[in-house]
């Protein structure tokens, strides 16, 4: 099962690894020295007895006996546990060495070494001092030190020879290990506390408020700061994290300006669009109104044409007819069953008569009374009637409008009338969309505002411009004929003209004449 560690964990595991690895070397090092120490202590040791044993022998002449020359040197070796045989070497007389004494008699024999002797394959012989040699040697798996010191005494000369344990084991250094492994295991225990409680302090806690700080401004607390505790890296880290949140505690802070003036904005814009609703209801409203005006006008006019053309039609008839039955009544006085017909006929056409200027009366037209008319309002109400109607049929329209205009003395609905049927006409002539202008000026030469009316469309023919003015006269399916027929009446009533401009523009273009009030008030 894998062991998940956090960082300060892992940091004290890996710190406690390296300082462990490092005492072992201090204690494999400082062993190779203690043992290295011990055996240069135990080396001069060895070579001291050495050489108090050959200054002895020398001193009381113990190769002339060598009885007590043997009982001197087992006493140096019961004594120094070290020492595995002593061998003493007398110089003959005819040459050579012979043994003089051993601490064990049936061992092989040491050999002594001097000056002239041959270094063995350890090649570590070694004369640490004048008349002593040494040399290591290894003998069942031991390394042995071999030492040799010349005696030199009267009346005799020789060698002393020790075999002496170089790796002998000593308690002393097992002690001294063991106390110092002891130690360095304290010290290794010592130093993991102390690294866990200055990581905990230097950096686990600082850790944790950071990680608290982020988990209350992750909640939406904008509020939140991680304490700097000290000048470190976590300590930058704190400050760069409060830096952070003041970035985001001065943009939430726009951003709720921001939004509170955008729901304002909402708010105007609802109001206003709600306003030009309204607006607009009261345009189609009014624009409605206008139209059934102009329907009603047409079809009043329609029948007061029909109505005339009748009365026309049938008044020379009914007149004859009148007149050939007085003659009957004068010529048949005596005949009083013709005189009673000839009375009902009479009763009948004047009754035929009566219905007729009856229906003469219905359709005779009336207008309003004149008033002063601002042409340029009529002109911007009218378009602002249809804007809902050209915007459907992408006709663009344009109000070049002459300022500082003199009032008309005019009656403002039959203005009116007369534009929307310009327009209307406009509307029926441009099916794909155009260009619809219409200006205003004064001509004050002859006391007249002018007003063009003009379109993109494809103009008037020729043939038809005679006729343009004509009642019950229309180039449309649906058209009833007494639109323009209407508008010259209205305008003839106000002392103005309408007219069709016949020049070579592309569409068509109307002309209308109303007096001025300075002109007609004269």
């Amino acid at each position: 099962m894998f062991l998940r560690l956090n960082l300060q964990w892992r940091v004290l595991a890996l710190a406690t690894a390296g300082m462990t690895v490092i005492l072992l070397l201090s204690a494999y090092l400082h062993q190779i020295i203690t043992r290295t120490l011990i055996d240069d202590v135990r080396y001069s040791n060895a070579i001291s007895q050495t050489v108090a044993i050959a200054e002895r022998i020398a001193a009381l002449r113990l190769f002339t006996d060598h009885a007590a020359l043997e009982r001197d040197i087992r006493l140096v070796a019961n004594s120094q546990p070290d020492f595995v045989q002593i061998d003493v070497y007398e110089a003959a007389p005819g040459g050579g060495l012979v043994l003089a004494a051993t601490t064990v008699p049936g061992a092989p024999r040491i050999r002594a070494l001097d000056s002239g002797a041959t270094d063995n394959a350890l090649g570590e012989m070694d004369r640490s001092m004048p008349g002593v040699v040494t040399m290591e040697t290894e003998a069942g798996g031991v390394r042995h030190w071999i030492m040799s010191v010349a005696i030199d005494q009267r009346g005799g000369a020789g060698y002393v020879t020790a075999l002496v344990r170089k790796n002998s084991y000593s308690p002393m250094i097992g002690v001294v290990q063991f106390q110092h492994n002891l130690v360095l295991v304290g010290a290794l225990a010592v130093c993991a506390c102390f690294l866990y409680l200055v990581f905990e302090h230097a950096f686990r806690r600082p850790a944790r408020d950071i990680v608290s700080a982020m988990t209350r401004a992750r909640g939406g607390s904008f509020s939140a700061r991680a304490p700097v505790r000290r000048p470190d890296e976590l300590g930058e880290i704190a400050r760069g994290f409060n830096l952070m949140m003041d970035d985001l505690s001065a943009r939430d802070r726009e951003r709720e300006e921001l939004l509170e003036r955008i729901r304002e904005f909402n708010q105007r814009l609802q109001g206003e669009v709600t306003q030009a609703i309204g607006d607009l209801h009261a345009a189609d409203e009014a624009l409605l109104q206008a139209q059934q005006r102009l329907w009603r006008s047409e079809r009043l006019a329609a029948m007061g044409q029909v109505a005339a053309t009748i009365a026309h039609e049938i008044g020379t008839p009914l007149n004859s007819i009148s007149g050939h039955l007085g003659l009957l009544a004068r010529r048949l006085p005596d005949d009083p069953e013709a005189q009673r017909r000839v009375r009902i006929i009479s009763d009948q056409l004047e009754s035929i008569v009566t219905s007729v200027r009856a229906l003469l009366r219905r359709t005779h037209k009336s207008y309003a009374p004149f008033e002063r008319t601002d042409i340029n309002t009529v002109i911007v109400e009218l378009l602002r009637f249809v804007a809902p109607t050209l915007d459907a049929r992408g006709i663009v329209a344009v109000a070049d409008l002459a300022p500082a205009l003199p009032p008309v003395v005019a009656n403002r609905d039959g203005l009116q009338q007369v534009f929307l049927n310009l327009v209307n006409n406009s509307l029926d002539a441009m099916t794909e969309g155009g260009r619809m202008c219409i200006a205003t000026r004064l001509d004050a030469a002859a006391g007249m505002t002018e007003i063009v009316v003009e379109d993109s469309g494809p103009g008037i023919p020729a043939d038809v411009l005679p006729h343009v003015f004509e009642p019950m006269w229309t180039t449309k399916a649906t058209g009833s004929g007494f639109g323009l027929s209407i508008a010259r009446d209205i305008m003839t009533a106000c002392g103005g003209q309408i007219e069709v401009d016949s020049s070579s523009f592309a569409g068509a273009r109307f002309r209308v004449l109303v007096p001025a009030e300075v002109i007609h008030g004269a």
